[in-house]
């Protein structure tokens, strides 16, 4: 599986400096026994291969973290026209177009990885890192100021380590676009990278057990987990609709963003990547972007016209839910319904002790393909 896996990634088309996206489709988790061959992975940049050379372990979280990101980006866009597809896993959107799209994808990769290198520590997988750190003192004693019935609260357990996570994603993946730094786009590609980790390490969760006789809570011991990455990639969508065009201040790293009644002077349909000369990034019209917001160059393209994007846009044949749906999924080209029976379990009962027995109805449902 591995080798077909190889095979089909090596005739996929790899013009762009991310090509290490490819591997998402392999199917290395985090606790296979077999070694991982780097040399064998595909579209790895001379650091990134160095960097699997010396930590192998973590290579095989990263692979499920992009994994992860790429079933993830699909399900938060499965309705839309854009639905995280492609040649290349991701689309080829975020190789040619600066959009809210690319946006998203590079921070939910960026924060894919550092996800599942996080949980892998915490999971004793990784030889170079352990259970994250432990809240300051100040935390806990909010937290028993705050305690019902004078609980008392103990930092245990083995939170996932998120700062590793990040830490190690941050050489993985920033590696590729420092090298390209003082392009706009490799700037913008910088802060959303930044922005997926930075929204991962602020959803971190507390849990806690109780501790007491005969089920009572004397004590909480807590400790800290990553969220599921499905409740994360959903904040990430809300970031994604409110996410910001930006251009780069003149002779600076800043990316400054384009506020709504300044656009119809400065951005357009390929919005120009620096601010023009004689616009003042002082400019009470323009401030500069926030760190933890997406942000992206150009508009989106028009996901209708598939000409420009070697059919990857085409809705034919794409499923939709409704009349309303259909006619905006399918580009104003028609759809087709039809009846299908589908069989599922109904009229179940649960039988002592300990079975539940259903059978099989067959009921008819109407299904919409766009044309």
């Amino acid at each position: 599986m591995f080798l077909k896996s190889l095979l089909f990634l090596s005739i996929l088309t790899v013009g762009n400096a991310q090509n290490w996206w490819q591997l998402s489709h392999l199917s290395s988790t985090p606790t296979q026994p077999q070694p991982l061959d780097c040399d064998a992975l595909p579209g790895l940049s001379p650091r990134q291969r160095e960097l699997c050379y010396h930590n192998p372990d973590a290579m095989r979280a990263v692979i499920a973290g992009l994994r992860n990101a790429l079933v993830e980006c699909r399900s938060q866009f499965a309705g839309e026209h854009w639905n995280c597809s492609g040649n290349s896993g991701f689309g080829d959107t975020p190789s040619s177009v600066a959009s809210k799209e690319s946006a998203y994808v590079y921070a939910i990769t960026a924060a894919g990885v550092s996800h599942a290198v996080a949980q892998a520590c915490a999971k004793g997988l990784l030889p170079d890192c352990g259970c994250g750190e432990m809240p300051k003192e100040d935390y806990l004693k909010q937290l028993r100021t705050n305690a019902v019935d004078g609980v008392d609260y103990v930092w245990s357990g083995c939170s996932d380590n998120v700062k590793y996570g990040n830490s190690f994603g941050r050489r993985f993946i920033d590696s590729v676009e420092k090298r390209l730094q003082s392009e706009p786009r490799a700037l913008m590609n910088l802060h959303n990278n930044r922005a997926g980790r930075k929204l991962l390490s602020k959803s971190m969760r507390k849990h806690c057990k109780c501790h007491g006789v005969s089920g009572s809570c004397v004590t909480k011991t807590c400790w800290e987990t990553v969220p599921p990455f499905e409740d994360f990639a959903k904040a990430l969508k809300e970031k994604y609709e409110e996410a910001h065009q930006v251009t780069v201040k003149p002779n600076s790293s800043d990316l400054m963003v384009r506020v709504d009644e300044f656009k119809t002077t400065v951005a357009g349909p390929r919005a120009g990547r620096y601010l023009d000369n004689h616009i003042s990034a002082q400019d009470p019209r323009m401030r500069r972007a926030a760190r933890n917001d997406l942000v992206f160059l150009e508009n989106s393209p028009d996901f209708c016209n598939a000409a420009s994007f070697k059919d990857m846009y085409v809705s034919s044949g794409r499923e939709c839910d409704d009349e309303k749906h259909c006619q905006k999924l399918c580009c104003g080209r028609g759809w087709t319904s039809h009846y299908e029976l589908k069989e599922e379990p109904c009229k179940c009962k649960f039988i002592w002790c300990c079975e539940v027995k259903c059978e099989t109805c067959v009921r008819s449902v109407l299904r919409h393909f766009c044309r």
